[in-house]
């Protein structure tokens, strides 16, 4: 019987299709490069969440013939050494579009229309409320009227399958959407070949690429600076795109009106992030496409791809195929 490890536990029902196909499931006691060298070593196929596989880890896997991606971003997967080793790595595309678009417009309603230090002042004062006549009195002296996002610019950098559903969610709410992707061909909305251009007109700049060599540090402290000072930034991708001391900084200083984080660099991120005490910003727990359909979805299209290399077919979304013997 072929073992699967899984570095952290996918979805019932995708450990269920895995053992109703024949595989023995194993879940590692620990995500550390020890543990999962031990663990690895006999297993036929692994599935990675958002832990760490590096060369060492993937060369102490003997058996290894495919590694599954559970997500979309590979930045946590050696591809390099695994193709060296001439194993697959196969991921899944999309399954979690939606929720992450969902998280987007949750964001940016919550930053709008300041509902996080409106929740907090009610609690606080609620011994003056009384005193103050009526609840908008209340909101206006404390300036908690928000803004609606009907007429305002979403600027989406990337748009990939998340950035496309987030298209239409926008949309859906009146607001002007534009993009930056120098990858794709028929674009829904009006792109920019410069970043320095899209950051300029964005009210809201929706953060929805891939970590790679060229998006790494793509925003720190010099293109803060050209961006408006009422924007409000979301980064439901990965931590390293946005210099986190430069958005910390332009938080405090009012460069930057808002933000909202689900990635950090490195995750978990260290209790001195300066995210931690920066003013106006939602930090959430990577969280954005992990709702309990995303995560179904997520672990059956990791474990059918194991299923489909097993019986000889090439993964739906395979990475390295193309390079390997």
């Amino acid at each position: 019987m072929k073992k699967v490890l899984l570095s952290e536990k996918i979805d019932d029902k995708g450990i269920q299709l895995l053992k109703d196909n024949g595989f023995e499931v194993k879940v590692s006691a620990d995500t550390d490069v020890e543990t999962m060298k031990s663990e690895i070593a006999d297993a036929y196929a692994v599935i990675m969440r958002s832990s760490e596989l590096p060369a060492e880890v993937i060369d102490a896997g003997k058996e290894l013939k495919i590694i599954s991606r559970n997500g979309t971003g590979i930045n946590n997967v050696d591809v390099t050494e695994a193709t060296k080793k001439n194993i697959m790595v196969a991921k899944v595309n999309g399954a979690n579009a939606f929720s992450v678009a969902e998280y987007v417009i949750t964001t940016m309603l919550m930053l709008s229309r300041k509902i996080m230090p409106a929740d907090k002042l009610i609690h606080d004062k609620k011994e003056e409320l009384a005193a103050d006549g009526s609840l908008p009195g209340f909101s206006t002296k404390y300036n908690l009227n928000g803004n609606q996002l009907k007429d305002k610019t979403l600027a989406i950098l990337g748009l990939g399958k998340i950035g496309q559903v987030l298209v239409k969610l926008a949309e859906a709410f009146g607001m002007n959407v534009v993009g930056y992707d120098p990858y794709i061909k028929n674009s829904p909305v009006k792109l920019y070949d410069n970043l320095e251009d899209i950051y300029k007109v964005a009210d809201f700049l929706s953060i929805n690429m891939p970590l790679t060599p060229e998006t790494k540090n793509m925003i720190t402290k010099k293109e803060l600076k050209t961006m408006k000072n009422n924007v409000f930034i979301i980064n439901s991708a990965r931590g390293g795109i946005i210099n986190e001391n430069d958005l910390a900084e332009a938080l405090n200083n009012d460069e930057v009106a808002g933000a909202a984080i689900d990635s950090f660099n490195p995750e978990p991120p260290a209790p001195d992030n300066p995210l931690f005490t920066s003013k106006n910003t939602i930090l959430t727990t990577h969280l954005a496409g992990t709702t309990v359909e995303a995560n179904q979805a997520l672990g059956l299209g990791a474990a059918q791809a194991i299923i489909d290399f097993s019986n000889g077919k090439t993964p739906e979304f395979p990475v390295n195929a193309k390079d390997l013997k």
